[in-house]
């Protein structure tokens, strides 16, 4: 116990994770700042939350197209675009329109999965049998929070477990303190396991302290209402990421399970990072190398035949939204397993492998070398 609390101590008292943690909660979220008044939107919002009626959809259908006329007339005038208002409204217009395409997309989808006699579409076609999208209401605070962890937090956690956890081994073989803490009665294994134990604590303090700076502010910012929406409602700036989705998931559950794989592939990414450390000398080489496993996969996401490899990445498997899009699945002994699944049990065999590693290497490593 004295050798975790004395790990954490070594990690929490570096002040340049503090400053970093605080500067890019501020710059992630100002990326995803809403533009517009969260009151306002309320109001406009209330004349249509309840049952969606197929006389609403058809009245939002002939609003949105207006709205987007609209704005193509201005943008050929060269005027200024729709209004604060207009643009909200367009926003919630093709929300309403888009529960109608989802579910005849669905339904197509459904028939076309009764054709087909396989294991992996009778299981596409009960979840998607699952999926229904006949109540409408504000949704913002919801959205903010799932798109954060998409667009802001993969980012904050990279950086926080790169640069707190770098240091973990590396700082000691540079300062000589190895020569100690390996020829003493707590060194090696017990040391080991203290660095390993720590780096998970600090892993999950990290991802908590986002979640609560995440929660609290929008539900400042924009209330707490739309947590029962069906994640396929997610918009974030006309962009609906879920529309293909086949979880039946409401926004409050599909955030715990985002939340859940962010944190697990968060986890094996730091034991990643204390196994690169435990093998080098200086901690600048231990935080270039784990930087470019994090970051490659993003330079090489535009080549189509890494694809499938790419999205069990720590990064791609961190930000989640892709592993949620739309039916995945891969092929094992004639059962098919949801790439949510696989992608976690990626993280879980390659954080085992990397604790492994690192027993390993402290065992036999030679002191001072």
């Amino acid at each position: 116990m004295e050798l975790l609390k004395f790990e954490l101590y070594k990690i929490f008292k570096q002040k340049s994770i503090w400053i970093t943690f605080i500067f890019m909660l501020g710059m992630s979220y100002l990326s995803l700042a809403y533009p517009y008044s969260s009151a306002v939107e309320k109001d406009m919002y209330q004349d249509w939350e309840g049952s969606i009626t197929d006389e609403d959809i058809q009245e939002a259908k002939i609003e949105y197209a207006s709205l987007i006329e609209k704005e193509k007339q201005q943008v050929d005038d060269e005027k200024d675009a729709l209004t604060d208002q207009e643009t909200m409204q367009l926003w919630m217009y093709q929300k309403l329109v888009l529960s109608e395409v989802v579910m005849e997309g669905n339904e197509q989808r459904i028939q076309e999965l009764r054709k087909e006699i396989t294991a992996a579409a009778e299981m596409e076609m009960a979840m998607r049998e699952e999926i229904s999208m006949n109540q409408f209401s504000h949704q913002t605070g919801p959205t903010q929070t799932v798109a954060f962890v998409e667009f802001g937090a993969f980012l904050v956690l990279g950086v926080m477990l790169i640069l707190g956890l770098s240091p973990i081994y590396s700082k000691e073989y540079s300062s000589k303190m190895d020569h100690y803490l390996f020829s003493s009665k707590k060194g090696r294994k017990p040391l080991a396991k203290a660095k390993i134990v720590a780096a998970l604590i600090y892993t999950c303090l990290v991802v908590l302290s986002w979640e609560a700076f995440n929660l609290v502010l929008n539900f400042i910012l924009h209330g707490n209402e739309g947590w029962g929406m069906p994640i396929q409602f997610y918009t974030l700036y006309l962009n609906p990421a879920y529309a293909e989705s086949p979880y039946a998931f409401t926004m409050l559950e599909y955030h715990f399970i985002q939340l859940g794989i962010h944190l697990l592939a968060g986890c094996s990414f730091a034991l990643l990072i204390v196994w690169i450390s435990s093998l080098c000398h200086n901690a600048l080489i231990t935080f270039f190398i784990s930087a470019s496993i994090y970051i490659a996969p993003e330079l090489l996401g535009m080549a189509e035949s890494l694809q499938t490899l790419l999205t069990f990445s720590y990064i791609s498997t961190v930000r989640v939204q892709i592993l949620f899009t739309d039916f995945k699945a891969i092929d094992l002994f004639g059962y098919p397993v949801l790439y949510p699944i696989v992608a976690c049990l990626v993280m879980i065999i390659a954080g085992f492998l990397c604790i492994l590693a690192t027993l390993h290497n402290i065992k036999n490593r030679e002191i001072g070398t």
